[in-house]
């Protein structure tokens, strides 16, 4: 058989030194792995693709025994994998490769068909398999994130509730004792009703780790988001005019959904003060701007909130939604782990993108939706 002939071999393992140096040498995300691993990587390759050689000379090895044979390679290299994009741009390196150096100029006839079968089969088995092993993975550490999450919140839980319930008995009072109660009733309702939402916002912190229970405890009904929002820009006009922010609302009152107001305003709200945040670290920036708009569909709102502080970039994209990730000093990094979980939980989508003059935050929310 071609695949036991010497020169064969030879060529074989020029040919893996080779793809191994181009592609673990000269990647800044494999650096130490071909440091260490070199000779491993060489020898776990070169035998990986004699089987795949045999497997194209021996009709009788099936299409199902390469997949399987791919699978079991893949296992023992999951943990150098961290980059899906890199996995797919490297595999494909390799299948491209191999194509073109072994398989045109060793294989012919019918046996080239079955060539580019097998190595193609070889190939996509191994990325599945280490996507679906990594997912498993990213999914154990997510969950138990969520557990840490869940043993922090509920210790402070139980801390903040004890003042929250001193504010709600001596604002009370003092509504109640004050000579001209009317004159400061405005004020107390919305102290009241913030401090109704600091309770309410606890009971959702404490539910982010039990995610999948979230709809026995949610109720939706007809939500106006206009005035949600409305509400929630009336909060920060202290902030707002401390910080110099022009605001630019632009709303269409027959924007309404099926949903939680409360967690929907939670939302706004913390998507308003990170934008507050980001202009308060730059305070020599001149023009200052915050957009939010509403725009109705057929069957779906849209929710847009632009500042034109500086664009975020590529890098925290992929990690800004992830618990405890966060770009400030001081951040916890749950703000946003807990908004994505309220507008998916409302069968919605939220994309944070950079734009030339700033940041886009989109939230997508079904008119009608499902409990999730």
């Amino acid at each position: 058989m071609l695949s036991t002939d010497r020169k064969m071999r030879e060529q074989l393992l020029a040919f893996v030194n080779e793809y191994v140096t181009d592609v673990f040498g000269k990647s800044i995300n494999y650096e130490i792995l071909f440091q260490e691993k070199k000779e491993e990587l060489v020898e776990t390759l070169q035998q990986a693709l004699l089987f795949v050689i045999e497997a194209i000379e021996d009709e009788t090895v099936s299409f199902e025994s390469v997949k399987h044979f791919a699978g079991q390679y893949a296992e023992h290299h999951i943990i150098y994998f961290h980059d899906g994009e890199t996995l797919i741009k490297d595999c494909s390196e390799l299948k491209n490769r191999f194509l073109e150096q072994v398989v045109h100029s060793h294989f012919g006839g019918q046996l080239h068909s079955r060539a580019v079968n097998i190595i193609s089969s070889f190939v996509d088995e191994y990325m599945i398999r280490l996507f679906k092993e990594k997912q498993w993975e990213l999914e154990q550490m997510e969950r138990e994130k969520f557990n840490a999450i869940g043993n922090m919140a509920s210790g402070m839980a139980h801390e903040l509730r004890n003042p929250i319930t001193s504010i709600k008995g001596f604002l009370k009072l003092i509504y109640e004792m004050h000579p001209h109660p009317q004159e400061i009733h405005h004020y107390y309702t919305i102290i009241d009703d913030e401090v109704k939402r600091l309770d309410y916002i606890l009971e959702r912190f404490l539910s982010l780790t039990k995610r999948r229970n979230l709809p026995l405890n949610r109720e939706f009904e007809e939500v106006n988001l206009c005035r949600v929002i409305e509400r929630c820009v009336s909060l920060f006009e202290f902030e707002f005019l401390r910080l110099g922010i022009e605001t630019i609302v632009q709303l269409e009152s027959h924007a309404t959904i099926k949903g939680n107001s409360k967690e929907l305003e939670q939302t706004f709200i913390n998507i308003i003060k990170n934008a507050c945040e980001e202009f308060q670290a730059h305070p020599d920036q001149r023009e200052k701007i915050l957009r939010i708009a509403c725009r109705d569909s057929d069957e779906k709102v849209f929710v847009l909130f632009f500042n034109n502080g500086n664009p975020i970039s590529s890098n925290d994209i992929k990690k800004i939604f992830s618990p405890f990730y966060s770009t400030k000093e001081n951040g916890t990094g749950l703000g946003l782990a807990i908004c994505k979980q309220i507008i998916e939980a409302h069968g919605g989508k939220i994309k944070i993108y950079p734009e030339i003059d700033g940041t886009m935050v989109q939230l997508q929310l079904p008119k009608s939706s499902e409990v999730q």
